[in-house]
């Protein structure tokens, strides 16, 4: 799993969000009914399963936080440039044939022999001894060898999904929200990527906030947190959307006896956005593995 602007954060706070996205997931793939295990290998987050590819690619195409998500392949259990080569060319349908083709090489943990761009070469020059239709073009190839290089493995990335982006939901506190169509369940969702968690009130369509709960397992639990002393208390929400400040109020949950106060913020979502990007969005939200949030994510998605 590839994060976006998550790893702009400050160590701490970075790994306060990182667990609630690990909270999050585990969550989750209850609620798909996946079963996953999760292994952290220099802070990159490596998801294995053995449930079908389409069950686990839709279940990590709902977890925010994440920007992309590589499938791999295991080509070989150790690092042999020439093993990899084989095992590569073996699955090519076009070999033999004349195109273009560059290697990326993601080293995972350190390797007594290889660096990231020596495997590149080494595996680049098997390649061509293999098939003498291969010429290298690092810029624009008809097609990328993209490896992850473990100490004891090489694995291939087979395609890569793009994921919600954002941050983990519960992150930045609570919202409370009105959800009666299918606008505003946009907005809530845009809200849900800045790393709130909705608190849906007063006549909210539970068809929306059950399509908006496959995001977030714990959409509509009051963020809880702590005072000096250690107790726990439940945090008050900092901003609305859908309804007037009156109909909020009572719901806001203000401590007794707090003095200092923010102001609750009216939120607007959806201003700025055109009918195009809003309608990128929805088929998103339907549908995720599918559909990309974004007109266009080629300029970022294939760096």
């Amino acid at each position: 799993m590839r994060f976006g602007e998550l790893t702009l954060k400050s160590r701490v706070v970075r790994g306060k969000f990182q667990n609630q996205l690990k909270r999050n997931l585990h969550h989750l793939a209850d609620d798909f009914d996946v079963r996953i295990k999760l292994k952290i290998i220099n802070h990159n987050f490596h998801i294995f399963s053995e449930d079908p590819v389409e069950k686990v690619e839709d279940l990590l195409c709902h977890l925010l936080g994440v920007v992309a998500i590589d499938r791999i392949r295991v080509l070989c259990d150790k690092v042999d440039e020439k093993l990899v080569s084989k095992n590569i060319l073996d699955s090519d349908k076009n070999f033999g044939k004349n195109r273009s083709f560059g290697v990326r090489v993601r080293r995972v943990e350190k390797n007594p022999y290889h660096s990231s761009q020596s495997m590149a070469r080494a595996v680049g020059t098997e390649m061509q001894n293999l098939d003498s239709s291969l010429s290298v073009n690092l810029t624009n190839p008809d097609f990328w060898v993209r490896l992850i290089m473990e100490p004891h493995r090489v694995s291939i990335v087979e395609n890569r999904l793009q994921g919600c982006g954002g941050l983990p939901s519960g992150s930045q506190g609570d919202v409370l929200v009105r959800i009666k169509d299918e606008q505003d369940m946009l907005a809530g969702f845009l809200l849900m990527r800045r790393g709130t968690r909705l608190i849906p009130i007063l006549d909210s369509d539970e068809k929306y906030v059950s399509i908006l709960k496959k995001y977030d397992p714990f959409l509509g639990d009051r963020s809880k947190a702590k005072t000096t002393s250690g107790s726990k208390f439940t945090r008050p929400a900092w901003g609305y959307y859908g309804m007037s400040l009156e109909e909020v109020k009572p719901f806001v949950k203000q401590p007794t006896g707090a003095i200092k106060t923010t102001p609750l913020s009216s939120l607007d979502p959806l201003c700025g956005w055109t009918e195009e990007e809003k309608s990128a969005i929805i088929s998103h939200i339907y549908q995720p593995s599918l559909y990309s949030p974004e007109i266009d994510s080629s300029v970022w998605m294939n760096d």
